[in-house]
Order: structure tokens, then C-alpha cells, then sequence
């Protein structure tokens, strides 16, 4: 039965790829499923053909196609030669026959490591990291409890218990570590809101807060890098350390069945491990750049952050507290202005001091000599504002009245233009009485560019038809006014007769 697979945990596998198969990409994690969950449980050899069968029968996706063996072999030497995760070794395997009787041969046999024992354990870890990973006082505690213990010089290494403390005090400081960067990211989203969004009761909580609380327990990991150096140069902890992991409690097979070789193999990689841990630790509490640019985990730049948080929070509550204003005697204020904005007096500005304000000077565009010039001295003036009344207002013109004269416009359109009831021309100089009159001979005018004429009916009759006959001026005039309108030529005008038109 195949191990079900948690969707994020999918996603996560298929970005990785393990294995480098582009057809097969969840390959690499299922052969160490496989191995992990059925190797040696399952009482069959874990080879090629074992691995094939398993992988197919039970771990294929629904678009899968089979995997062959050409491709399960490359992604097993990836596994094992890249990545460390499962190890092959030939070994002789009794193989079960169609009979019933067993054949003894030598095949080469798959099985998975400690690193890929951890691997699956973390994969699974980092889909629930935003469930795990956090910043608290107790956890840092822990880390320094452990520190302590492990600085004894006197801790007995008979059995695992030095080891084991070893492993907690690594896992705590992983877990402070990755708490502080998180709080790292949390205070610079925040403090940046906080500085926009001017939230002053806010800022003050969040301030205190990491003054009480997150200062204090950030120095006392800070307080723990002496003792971090002084395990990490010593010549006997990571010894005592390896020793312990291999105590009289240790259930590994090879320390059981006396295989000293492994024993020792064993013992020296926990012992170069052991120091490597040591001064990687020791490398974050180390205060020098070189250090601070080289570890991942420095506790400088950390405690840089949420200082500089501090003093950003403190600004932006200082800013608040600044903008905190009387509202009701600001009020006052404006009210007891407003009843006196008349006798406001506003000064003159002071002119800007330029070198052209002095006198007797050689050159006065030479700032060199600024020095030398002497002050000016201005007398500011007294300005009042007059306030402009209703008296200060102009006369207002009088409009001349229009007098309607319609009839005797028409009248005279029709002495002056009409040559019979349907048809007029404006051919000569005119001269007339009527403004209306004059105004309907322009208007029509202006028509001989159009060639429709359904804005245009003087006196109210349609007109069918507006041509040019001659580009000579034409001057219309006015009696009673002393301009005359020059029309570029002369024109003909077509009215409508009943349902008939004129062309």
C-alpha cells in the first residue's frame, strides 16, 4: 500500500524535482518512501526489479507512464552518488524460484541512509513551518540551560545523555534562530505600517514590548557566546561528545556486535561533525565583519533590526504625541479670528539678502566679498487692508432697450433684395433702416458655403438656394450706426413657394 502524499508536500517535491527525471518528478521521493517504509519491514530484497514493482504498482500518478529501468537507474545513481540520500552495495540474496526453492545470487542492494532518513522527516516539516516556526522567551531559555549544561567540564560521557543534550541544545538554538528571523521580518512589515498609518497607541505597545521582553532575552542569548568559543576551541568536548553518542545505552547494531572498524568510522565523523556545529555556532556570536558577512545565522545583524525598530517606533510615537492638539481651544482660536479678520494686519515680507541691496560696491554680482559688505537695514512698513463694501461697488451700465422691428424689417428686405415673391439678389451696395433687416443679409451670406439650408429662413420662409454670382465687395450699412460690413461678393437666394422648389 502506497503512502499517501499531503498535497503541499506535492507541490513542494515537484518543485524540487529529486531524482532529475523530467517524466517521473515525485520518482526520487517515493524510492525513498519505498525504502524507508518497506525496506526492511517488508522481509524483500530491496534491488532494481524490487524497487520497479513497488514503484509501479502502487506509487504511479494517474498520467504516469510505467517507469522503465534505464530511468529508475539514473535516478537511483543520482540519489546515491549526488545526494547522498541512499547507499547500493552488492550483496548475495537468496531469490525465491517458480518451484518453491530459492537461488543464491549476488545483486546489487538499495537502502536509505541517515541523511535521507532526515530529509523525509524535514520535507514534511517545512509544509507546517508557519505552525512551528516562532520567536519565544522559553525556547530561548532552553538554548541557554542547555549551553550551561553542556560548559560543565565534569558531564559524564558514559552514556548518550551528553550526546542527546548536544542535540537539543543544536535543535534550540535552530529554533530560536529561525523565530528571531522571523521576528526579524515581522517588526520591519509592522514598523513600516506603523510609520504610515501613524498608529500611535500601536507603536507604544509594540515598543514596550520589545523592551520588556525581547531585549532582555536577546541579551541573554547574546550573554552565551563565550561559553559557544570556549566548547568550540576546546580539544576534548567534541571527543567526549563522539564517545557519548556511542555509550552504553546505544542501540546501533555495529556498537552490539563489536565491529570496531564502523565504531571508529563512526566516532570520527560525530567528532568532525560535533566541531563543525560548534564553530558554526561560535561564527554567529563572532562580532567581526568578516564573521557577520559569512554566517547565516550572526545575532548582530538580528539585534541591529530590532534596535533600529525601536528607535523607528519610538520617532513615530514622539511624532503622534507632537500632533496631539487641543480641539476645542483650537476652535476658540479660529472663532475669536474670525470675529476680528478686518483689522488683520499681515507684514511685508523682509526682501531676500542679496548683494545687490548695498551700495559703493565695485562689483556686485562678487559673492567673494560678502564678508566685507555691511547689514542692511529695512524698515518694515504697516500695511492695513481695506475691506471693499457694497459702496465701493461701479455704477452699473444701463442696457439699451431693443426695440422689436420685425414688420418694417421685412418690409424694407423686401424693397432691398426681393426681386420677385420667390427670389432675391444682394448685388450692389445697400443701405438700411432696419438692423434686422441688415442681420438677415449677412446671415444669408454665409450660407452660400453650405450646401443645405435647414438652418437658414429669414422672416421665417425656407430657403431652397444660396449661390455667388460675382467676387465684387459689397458694403452693407446701417443708418443709425458708424461701421459698414463689406460682404466678399455679391449672391442670390432661392425661397421656398408652397411645396415647390426653385433651382
Amino acid at each position: 500500500m502506497a503512502v499517501a502524499l499531503d498535497p503541499k508536500l506535492r507541490e513542494l517535491l515537484l518543485a524540487n524535482n529529486l531524482g532529475l527525471s523530467r517524466d517521473h518528478r515525485l520518482a526520487g521521493w517515493n524510492v525513498l518512501t519505498i525504502l524507508y517504509h518497506d525496506g526492511a519491514a517488508s522481509g524483500e530484497v530491496t534491488d532494481l526489479n524490487y524497487l520497479s514493482q513497488k514503484y509501479n504498482n502502487e506509487y504511479l500518478d494517474e498520467e504516469e507512464k510505467p517507469i522503465t529501468d534505464e530511468v529508475l537507474k539514473r535516478i537511483l545513481d543520482v540519489l546515491s552518488t549526488q545526494a547522498g540520500l541512499i547507499e547500493v552495495s552488492p550483496k548475495k540474496v537468496r531469490k525465491r524460484m517458480m518451484n518453491g526453492g530459492y537461488h543464491i545470487h549476488q545483486s546489487y542492494v538499495y537502502k536509505i541512509t541517515s541523511s535521507g532518513i532526515e530529509y523525509l522527516t524535514l520535507m514534511v516539516k517545512v509544509i507546517d513551518a508557519d505552525n512551528t516556526v516562532t520567536a519565544n522567551i522559553t525556547r530561548i531559555q532552553e538554548y541557554c540551560v542547555l549551553v550551561a549544561k553542556l560548559a560543565d567540564p565534569e558531564l559524564s560521557a558514559e552514556d548518550t545523555q551528553l550526546f542527546n543534550d548536544f542535540q537539543n541544545m543544536l535543535a534550540a538554538y535552530a529554533d530560536v534562530m529561525k523565530g528571531m528571523h522571523k521576528l526579524d521580518e515581522d517588526l520591519s512589515e509592522l514598523a513600516n505600517d506603523l510609520a504610515f498609518n501613524h498608529g500611535g497607541a500601536a507603536a507604544e505597545q509594540l515598543q514596550q514590548m520589545l523592551q520588556d521582553k525581547a531585549i532582555p532575552a536577546f541579551k541573554q542569548l547574546l550573554g552565551q557566546g563565550p561559553r559557544i568559543q570556549a566548547l568550540a576551541d576546546s580539544t576534548s568536548f567534541s571527543k567526549r561528545v563522539a564517545r557519548s553518542q556511542q555509550g552504553s545505552d546505544d542501540l546501533d547494531a555495529a556498537h552490539a556486535t563489536g565491529d570496531q572498524a564502523k565504531m571508529l568510522l563512526r566516532f570520527q565523523s560525530v567528532q568532525a561533525y560535533t566541531q563543525r556545529q560548534l564553530e558554526r555556532l561560535a561564527g554567529s556570536f563572532d562580532p567581526s565583519a568578516t564573521a557577520i558577512d559569512n554566517s547565516l545565522d550572526t545575532v548582530y545583524l538580528l539585534f541591529q533590526t530590532i534596535l533600529g525598530a525601536i528607535r523607528l517606533l519610538s520617532q513615530e510615537y514622539d511624532h503622534i504625541q507632537s500632533q496631539t492638539v487641543d480641539v476645542k481651544a483650537l476652535t476658540g482660536q479660529i472663532d475669536h479670528l474670525l470675529t476680528h479678520y478686518q483689522s488683520l494686519i499681515v507684514r511685508q515680507p523682509i526682501p531676500r539678502h542679496l548683494p545687490n541691496d548695498r551700495e559703493d560696491l565695485d562689483d556686485s554680482a562678487d559673492l567673494l566679498n560678502a564678508t566685507t559688505m555691511g547689514p542692511v537695514v529695512y524698515a518694515a512698513q504697516t500695511r492695513t487692508t481695506k475691506v471693499a463694501t457694497e459702496a465701493d461697488n461701479p455704477p452699473l451700465a444701463t442696457d439699451d432697450p431693443e426695440v422689436p422691428d420685425a414688420q418694417a424689417g421685412l418690409v424694407e428686405f423686401q424693397q432691398l433684395v426681393m426681386r420677385d415673391a420667390d427670389y432675391g439678389v444682394v448685388d450692389h451696395d445697400l443701405t438700411f433702416h432696419s438692423r434686422h433687416a441688415r442681420d438677415e443679409v449677412i446671415r444669408l451670406y454665409s450660407a452660400t458655403g453650405y450646401s443645405h439650408y435647414d438652418s437658414f429662413a429669414p422672416f421665417g420662409r425656407p430657403v431652397v438656394k444660396v449661390a455667388l454670382l460675382k467676387a465684387e465687395p459689397v458694403r452693407i450699412h446701417c443708418v443709425d450706426e458708424q461701421y459698414t460690413v463689406t460682404l466678399p461678393g455679391s449672391f442670390a437666394v432661392w425661397f421656398a413657394k408652397g411645396d415647390e422648389d426653385h433651382e
